[in-house]
């Protein structure tokens, strides 16, 4: 079971070629979105922690997470990123990293995480490979103000927070480019398909 990470700046669809690829191949996968999410939503512990450290503002009437709020926070303040990070991302690492260490240099079914902060956190040797996802910066811009409805200025203030996008084409292993549709990444994950089946 190698164990392949998917990466790239927001924006870029990464989550849509982890979906494609665990459609094409025998794996078991880790959505880091997904994961976030859960412990953002239902990790009490994780909430106690938030509550204590940025205060009752980082939630909704609800009790649900205010996560505008906290963009606004990591974004603006180092410290705040750095201290949210340090909340949630041992959490996060104690359900992914097993499997990956696990599915290391295996020939069984691939184990594929979707890990945003790959390069910035130094864990690319955890993997087999490593697929980024990318796409030119107009296309970016267009699909986080459709879809999570952040302006240019919140986009740029999040990728402040990340290593380049050129940067990390140099590093990874394999590239898909995502300025297009569905099916045209679909098709570039089919061509990457041998390669990986040859690990």
């Amino acid at each position: 079971m190698p164990s392949i990470a998917i990466t790239g700046s927001i924006g870029s669809g990464k989550s849509l070629a982890l979906k494609l690829l665990a459609q094409l191949l025998p794996s078991n996968i880790y959505n880091a979105d997904l994961e976030n999410r859960k412990l953002l939503d239902h990790d009490e512990e994780v909430r106690d922690h938030i509550k204590k450290a940025f205060g009752d503002a980082c939630f909704d009437s609800l009790g649900y997470p205010d996560r505008k709020h906290l963009f606004e926070l990591i974004t603006s303040d180092q410290s705040a990123k750095t201290l949210l990070e340090g909340i949630l991302h041992p959490r996060l690492e104690k359900v992914w990293k097993p499997r990956a260490l696990a599915s290391r240099g295996t020939k069984s079914d691939f184990f594929i995480a979707e890990i945003p902060l790959l390069y910035e956190k130094g864990l690319e040797n955890f993997f087999d490979k490593v697929i980024l996802v990318a796409c030119s910066d107009s296309v970016r811009r267009e699909r986080l103000k459709l879809n999570r409805q952040l302006s240019h200025t919140e986009t740029l203030a999040w990728l402040k927070n990340q290593t380049t996008q050129e940067q990390k084409i140099l590093l990874a292993d394999h590239l898909l480019w995502n300025d297009s549709s569905t099916p045209m990444l679909e098709l570039q994950i089919r061509h990457l398909l041998p390669l990986l089946k040859n690990l």
